[in-house]
């Protein structure tokens, strides 16, 4: 997020200095009537009448000034006594689930895809970590990199701006981001359910037990069919410790098991990795493995026929 003073020059093409942004605020408060806002891009700001910013609130963003930028990272450093994001494993699973990279076309109305720079991805990752304190944007940047994490699947788009009569290159992307409302509650989930869960699975490992992942896609015109079903079946071995994943790429939640899948679907199973086949090869497998516990990403994602459920675990 850049500041509105910044903004305000970038709107009236003005080099950002002090004095112009005094300037440029000052020709904004002859308006009332409008307002200087985004609508994915905060480098490419606009004036819309105040009556539609505030009717379209999920449209329109609000700059803030530096003053209230400031106020807020101070907050957020008198907040970290309740930082629990410690380690790398923890941070991934955080900026994966925040940042969807566009090419998966996200339908989540939780997330909206808009302009992302590393220096806005950062500022979150402050709020709930000390790791990164004394990193600066471009060093954030090389250890998003170094880790691998999702949204770098997506290509930056690279602009240049002129600050103080230094010309500084900027990389954004264009990614699906989570509400900040929903921020907190993910974070939760990695640091308390996540270990509790991965708990009960050795505990029934312990007890001589094989726990199998199974995914599954409905069929229809999806463009990442094989990256959606790639991140469901690395998220199995992941957070589930899952030992083999079997996946069913066209299909339906209320198809009958012994249905699925009879189709030709070597073609999409042959672009996935560390799987083990499909419904069919699952079936197989249980009959010869009894004692197995199958875990999916949710109920939908197994079947939403309760009959044939029954029937499965008998």
């Amino acid at each position: 997020m850049i500041p509105k003073e910044e903004a305000s020059c970038i709107f009236y093409c003005k080099e950002y200095t002090e004095d112009n942004a005094k300037v440029c605020l000052l020709n904004l408060e002859k308006s009332p009537d409008v307002i200087l806002c985004y609508i994915h891009n905060p480098n490419d700001p606009l004036l819309i009448c105040s009556r539609r910013v505030f009717g379209s609130p999920h449209l329109y963003k609000l700059y803030k000034s530096k003053k209230e930028i400031a106020k807020t990272r101070t907050s957020n450093n008198i907040n970290k006594s309740n930082i629990v994001l410690e380690n790398e494993s923890q941070l991934v699973d955080f900026i994966n689930y925040l940042f969807r990279p566009k090419e998966e076309y996200i339908s989540d109305p939780r997330y909206r895809l808009i302009s992302v720079y590393d220096k806005d991805i950062l500022s979150i990752v402050w709020k709930y970590s000390h790791k990164f304190d004394q990193k600066t944007p471009l060093g954030f940047s090389k250890w998003l990199n170094s880790q691998k994490v999702d949204l770098t699947l997506t290509e930056p788009e690279r602009k240049s701006i002129k600050i103080k009569e230094k010309e500084i290159k900027l990389r954004s992307r264009q990614l699906y981001v989570l509400e900040d409302e929903y921020h907190d509650s993910v974070v939760k989930d990695i640091v308390e359910v996540l270990p509790k869960h991965q708990q009960v699975i050795k505990e029934i490992k312990k007890e001589g037990y094989q726990v199998i992942g199974y995914c599954r896609k409905s069929a229809g015109d999806t463009k990442n069919r094989v990256s959606s079903l790639q991140r469901m079946v690395d998220i199995m071995y992941k957070r589930s410790l899952v030992d083999k994943v079997f996946v069913s790429p066209l299909s339906s939640a209320k198809q009958k098991f012994s249905k699925r899948d009879l189709k030709d679907v070597n073609q999409i199973l042959s672009q996935l990795n560390n799987i083990h086949g499909s419904t069919v090869d699952f079936l197989e497998f249980l009959k010869n493995n009894p004692r197995i516990c199958i875990i999916s990403i949710d109920y939908a994602g197994f079947t939403t026929d309760c009959t044939e459920l029954k029937q499965l675990l008998r």
